[in-house]
């Protein structure tokens, strides 16, 4: 079925008010990461262990995500999932039992992993339906709610309890998206029957080459901004000694750059080829991360206030140099010859998720057994892997565009897809 012109116009501000939602929902507890942790007892190494649980949520979501998508299409299991999603969320409030929380976090983290795939999926046939680029200007979105969750968690843990903000940010987010809901596409109209038709079922191991090295580096792109989501209230609590209502400042500033990054990409991509924007942003990125773990080295006879602002600009660079490299590998997705964007998104994101287990895991024994700046080590090696990946993949693409396989990022040039995409 064709999709009117009125109805894709009206659902890209739609849906990106949706990642906006979406991002606020995801990390609304950001701020109160050292209320949870305080709450449960746990050590930096529990907790490390309970996140990695909650990866195990996330991964079990996609081993069924794109077949229930495929069937429903993106609208449904979006709203589903994100009410079960913020059902879980609240929970997490009531519970001061590690394994119950483990699990009550796991329950969150597979809803959420729907949504995510809901919302992707939604966006990457709607890119396929319009001219100019705008997955980069989604993720944008969703980082605005990150920035958003910095302020309102900021805010709320001055103001009121953990159980009365994370019960009012469901009730609040189950409204707007209700509001939103009939903009966006429907199953008639979201062309998952096409995709579900061209779709050629495989096993899991049966995926292509392309997709494992797809997988590998949106894991490299992906976990450094899972990593400062963990652990960035702990970093600005027990390092740079920041006060209560200011704990979330770092962390804002990181997503402030995303912001700039990712509104800014098209417009870079027409000056810079990119496998610069990525390999370079990934490497400026990896410094300006390392540099701010290494702070409390150099900071002692610098005012609080001073430090803190310093954090905050380096992990605004940050977050810009990372911009422009996960919504390259999501949106290359589509490219993939007889597999359906669904189908490798969920795979794309399986790997992601099964490694990310190890390394939240890994990450919180470091911080542990060594310290947290220690563990920052990990995201920084990981940016420097995805720029490599992303680099390297790009000259192969350039070299060998119309091979009898598509090359592995021919999708990672900007704009990523055009109308010429309906022929993939």
């Amino acid at each position: 079925m064709t999709t009117s012109a009125t109805r894709i116009k009206s659902a890209q501000p739609a849906l990106l008010m949706v990642f906006i939602l979406v991002g606020h929902t995801a990390l609304c507890s950001v701020a109160w990461v050292p209320e949870y942790i305080d709450r449960l007892g746990v050590s930096f190494a529990l907790w490390g262990t309970i996140l990695g649980v909650g990866a195990i949520g996330s991964m079990a979501s996609l081993l069924v995500a794109s077949r229930i998508i495929l069937r429903f299409g993106s609208r449904l299991v979006l709203r589903f999932g994100l009410y079960l999603g913020l059902m879980f969320l609240v929970s997490l409030g009531f519970s001061t039992n590690p394994v119950v929380w483990a699990g009550l976090n796991a329950g969150f983290t597979f809803c959420m992993a729907f949504v995510g795939m809901s919302a992707n999926t939604h966006a990457v046939v709607l890119q396929k339906m319009v001219p100019r680029t705008i997955v980069p200007r989604l993720h944008a979105g969703w980082s605005m709610g990150a920035v958003l969750a910095a302020i309102t968690g900021a805010v709320s843990t001055s103001l009121i309890s953990l159980e009365v903000f994370l019960v009012a940010t469901a009730l609040i987010t189950a409204v707007l998206f209700e509001i939103l809901r009939p903009r966006l596409l429907g199953p008639s109209e979201d062309g998952h029957l096409e995709d579900k038709a061209t779709h050629i079922k495989r096993r899991f191991y049966q995926a292509p080459a392309q997709l494992w090295i797809l997988s590998a580096g949106l894991f490299c792109a992906v976990y450094p901004e899972i990593a400062i989501v963990d652990w960035a209230t702990v970093f600005a609590r027990d390092i740079l000694d920041a006060p209560l209502a200011l704990r979330s400042a770092p962390f804002g500033g990181f997503m402030l750059g995303m912001i700039v990054g990712r509104l800014l990409m098209t417009r870079l991509a027409d000056r810079f080829h990119p496998h610069t924007l990525a390999s370079r942003g990934a490497l400026l990125a990896a410094i300006t991360l390392g540099i701010s773990a290494l702070l409390p080295s150099f900071e002692a006879s610098w005012p609080d206030a001073l430090s803190l602002l310093v954090a905050v600009v380096l992990w605004l660079v940050t977050g810009f140099g990372m911009s422009g490299i996960a919504p390259t590998f999501f949106a290359a997705s589509a490219h993939i010859k007889g597999v359906s964007t669904t189908w490798a998104l969920s795979r794309m994101q399986l790997v992601t998720q099964f490694i990310m287990i190890g390394a939240k895991v890994m990450m919180g024994a470091v911080a542990e057994g060594i310290n947290l700046q220690a563990a920052f080590a990990l995201p920084m090696i990981l940016l420097i892997a995805g720029g490599i990946i992303a680099a390297l993949t790009t000259r192969l693409a350039q070299a060998d565009e119309l091979g009898p396989v598509e090359p592995t990022t021919g999708a990672i040039t900007l704009p990523i897809m055009t109308e010429t995409a309906h022929d993939d």
